[in-house]
């Protein structure tokens, strides 16, 4: 990595710290607040609301002003949405008002952050390819090291502040000044990162999703459907479990959870050897598709069982499959983006990945109208469906090459 791509890197990743710092303290919000489960999973979910506002325009708004006017004012305003939770510890709405900021800079600085660092690549590292652009292998290193801040920033958020609330005073302050701090330095380190994109008026600022016609097919029948579970995996692990098992974990239930995030986090982390070794990114994102269901099976037998100490190996499985989609879904993104429409892809697919942050709220919503056994039973079905897609479309595109 080159110094300005070290620079950018301390912002991604104290966005991302900042996304999870409240997730094992729902629990202590909703003890504080007397709130509902929907009202404590609410605390997590509207965070979607946020980011998929930042990803309809943050895209198109870094491919006509340019990438700094995006990531330094949002990084810093990270740091705001953390003092806002502090604010929100005695009061629901300043809660939500938090989370949704936080979405909202996360959606914004991450997507962009990935398409400036894919620019800020050194002479040196493009030179690797003769035609002085970057190589597949370029791309690949890149998103494994966006995928590497984004879930060291994911899984530092919930373990220290699970470890705040058990050891020190006021844990609905500390995590979140520090954060703040962290934030207001960041920004500074990053400032002399070089401007990759120049302005360009005549980039319209409607949402757009920037799929490449020539790519649209692929992108359309095949990313689309996996981007979604690269987080509607792991946020049940992190925030739907430890929620509707807290009875049965006891005292340490914020520990667990806290726990639970970091060790999803971790896993991902873990994962990312899984693409490297796979024959091609495609065949990546059904292996991720086949891990993900299989921590959704041992999640539903936790539940129907109270075995919550299963929810940690639930976690193991379920962050595995998010690094493997993540990591082999950045690259193929990648591949598929041309220099003007960068920016706007990276935003479409983070688009649609963040989307799934909502399962949690969705089958809490629909165990509302059955039982909390058919809303995960049929989440488990659903990704089982894709990910037979997945395999179906993989195996046709092998014969199309095969004969080629």
């Amino acid at each position: 990595m080159s110094n300005d791509q070290r620079r950018l890197a301390a912002a991604l990743f104290a966005v991302a710290w900042g996304t999870n710092i409240s997730t094992p303290l729902i629990l202590r919000y909703q003890d504080r607040q007397n709130l509902s489960d929907s009202a404590a999973v609410a605390i997590f979910s509207v965070y979607v609301g946020g980011i998929l506002l930042a990803l309809l325009f943050a895209g198109r708004l870094s491919d006509r002003f340019g990438r700094r006017p995006i990531v330094l004012p949002f990084t810093l305003l990270s740091g705001v949405g953390s003092l806002l939770m502090i604010a929100g510890r005695d009061e629901f709405a300043c809660l939500l008002a938090g989370r949704f900021l936080l979405g909202l800079v996360s959606g914004a600085t991450i997507s962009v952050g990935t398409a400036w660092m894919n620019e800020l690549v050194t002479p040196s590292e493009s030179d690797q390819a003769n035609d002085g652009t970057t190589t597949s292998a370029d791309r690949l290193r890149l998103a494994g090291v966006v995928t590497l801040l984004l879930y060291l920033g994911f899984g530092f958020g919930p373990i220290t502040s699970a470890l705040s609330d058990r050891w020190l005073p006021h844990p609905l302050v500390w995590p979140y000044f520090v954060h703040a701090a962290a934030c207001a330095i960041s920004a500074a380190v990053v400032w002399p990162a070089p401007e990759t994109k120049s302005c360009d008026p005549d980039v319209a600022l409607r949402p757009s999703i920037g799929v490449p016609a020539g790519a649209r097919r692929e992108f359309l029948s095949r990313l689309a459907p996996s981007s979604v579970w690269v987080f509607g995996f792991p946020s049940v692990s992190f925030a739907l479990f430890p929620v509707i098992l807290r009875d049965a974990i006891g005292g340490s239930d914020v520990l667990v959870a806290g726990v639970s995030g970091s060790v999803t986090a971790v896993a991902a982390l873990a994962a990312r050897p899984i693409v490297r070794r796979s024959a091609t990114a495609n065949q990546a994102l059904l292996i991720g598709m086949v891990i993900g269901v299989g921590g959704y099976v041992v999640g539903v037998v936790a539940f129907t069982t109270g075995a919550w100490w299963l929810v940690p190996g639930a976690a193991v499985a379920l962050g595995a499959a998010s690094g493997v989609l993540l990591n082999a879904g950045l690259a193929i993104t990648e591949g598929l983006a041309d220099d003007e429409q960068r920016g706007t892809l990276s935003a479409t697919y983070y688009l649609l990945a963040y989307s799934g942050m909502a399962m949690p709220l969705l089958l809490t919503g629909v165990s509302s109208l059955t039982t909390t056994t058919t809303a995960l039973v049929s989440v488990t079905i659903v990704a089982t469906v894709v990910a037979i897609l997945v395999a179906l479309q993989l195996g046709g595109a092998q014969r199309i090459t095969s004969s080629g």
